[in-house]
């Protein structure tokens, strides 16, 4: 029951991001105010609309792209929660965003995944464009980057 519970929730918070997204229209001239690090913390609304177990090695974590309303927006953040086990301590997190006009992705800088909840920084939510939520070991030799992706 959970889980139906868990995916209605879903599937209702990705509808409220699409809808609000297709009523939004921004010049690219502003595409340098869409990044936020408050969205995460202080968004309203707030749901995963993709979640994957992901392993950098030797680490497993739960790698998420969450959703919420902050300010009158919708944005979109990558969330590792509370990992568990033996954090390297060179594990990073980080959103990617791909512009479809200029052909790109963007990225939020990475944060250091530790003890508790990580969160990357925000991206408001634009309609066609791609969201990518990464965790990666940074030491010589770790293993690639995991992400996972999700479109607007």
């Amino acid at each position: 029951m959970r889980k139906i519970v868990g995916r209605i929730a879903s599937i209702g918070t990705v509808g409220l991001v699409a809808a609000a997204t297709l009523a939004m229209s921004t010049s690219s001239a502003q595409a340098a105010n869409y990044w936020s690090s408050s969205a995460p913390k202080y968004a309203t609304n707030v749901g995963t609309v993709t979640s994957q177990t992901v392993t950098v090695t030797p680490d497993k974590y739960t790698l998420q792209i969450r959703s919420g309303k902050w300010g009158g927006n919708y944005y979109l953040w990558a969330r590792v929660p509370n990992p568990a086990g033996n954090m390297g301590s060179n594990d990073n997190l980080w959103l990617e965003v791909y512009n479809p006009s200029t052909k790109k992705w963007e990225s939020s800088g990475s944060t250091p995944i530790n003890s508790k909840t990580t969160y990357s920084k925000a991206h408001r939510s634009k309609a066609g464009w791609g969201y990518k939520a990464c965790a990666k070991d940074n030491i010589m030799g770790g293993s690639p980057a995991k992400c996972i992706t999700w479109w607007v």
